[in-house]
């Protein structure tokens, strides 16, 4: 499903996302635009070397457990964000897309504790576990939709906003493969086979996620000068591969608070992760 070339996982992610769940013909302005911000800022995610370098962190159970945590506490953070940009969205559909988004994220959070629970049983304390649950703000469909209390995100979304969800979405889904093959090695085939439908449902997730912020994209796209999203995807792209470089020093694998605290366009505000438990069973 996704090659294994340079930029290959990104364009073979976005491509199998918007195949599937876009309503405007394979979004062919946001993909033109994709293709040229990675030509000219190619990810370092997308590489063989970014793999070992997952792969031989990911071989200690306490890094892996701390990932796992760190994972949970992003989608719970994400939910948040994605909560207050639909409270705040002046269309019903984008709305709608928004708050599936922030309930899905909600969800996960507590899908990465759940995998946490099963590959690593006993690694953290029972109480500080417990506190654990608290990473999912728990949303649901059947709520009324509020702006969250001092959210930076409680504006009307604008296509930065789906350009960053996009590769954000698009770089999860990346190290959403290399957990899974993680994960393999660190359980037997019964813990893994528990395992493997939570995985299966998050990467579903991920991909539709790609897909309809890639199709806002495309709609918002047809009122801007031509140009215009190259360059904006350009800049994000690069963001994003800083602040991949930046975790890369502290041997951390995806988007946490502390590097949201640095910066203005990313998730802000949220509480840093608690800390793991360092008894590995």
């Amino acid at each position: 499903m996704f090659c294994a070339d340079a930029n290959g996982r990104v364009i073979a992610a976005a491509r199998l996302s918007v195949s599937e769940s876009s309503d405007t013909k394979d979004c062919p302005t946001y993909m033109s635009a994709l293709e040229y911000a990675l030509a000219a800022a190619p990810p370092p995610y997308d590489t063989r070397e970014y793999d070992d370098l997952f792969r031989i962190s990911s071989e200690d159970a306490t890094w892996m457990a701390v990932s796992l945590i760190t994972n949970a506490e992003r989608e719970g953070d994400g939910a948040k964000r994605l909560w207050s940009l639909a409270a705040c969205s002046r269309h019903d559909t984008e709305q709608h897309l928004l708050k599936t988004h922030a309930v899905d994220e909600s969800r996960h959070a507590l899908y990465y504790l759940r995998l946490l629970d099963i590959a690593f049983p006993g690694i953290t304390d029972p109480a500080f576990r417990v506190k654990l649950q608290a990473l999912s703000p728990r949303f649901g469909m059947e709520q009324d939709l509020f702006p969250v209390e001092g959210s930076p995100y409680a504006k009307v979304p604008t296509i930065d906003d789906f350009i960053q969800m996009n590769i954000a979405e698009i770089r999860t889904t990346i190290h959403h493969l290399m957990q899974r093959k993680a994960l393999r090695k660190h359980c037997d085939d019964v813990a893994f086979g528990r395992i493997e439908p939570l995985l299966d449902a998050l990467l579903r997730d991920e991909l539709r996620h790609v897909g309809y912020t890639a199709d806002l994209i495309e709609n918002f796209a047809r009122q801007m000068v031509t140009g215009e999203l190259q360059k904006l995807m350009t800049r994000r792209i690069s963001d994003f591969n800083q602040i991949t470089h930046d975790e890369l020093g502290n041997a951390v694998f995806d988007c946490h608070v502390e590097c949201c605290a640095k910066r203005p366009w990313c998730r802000q505000k949220a509480q840093p992760v608690l800390p793991v438990s360092r008894d590995v069973r």
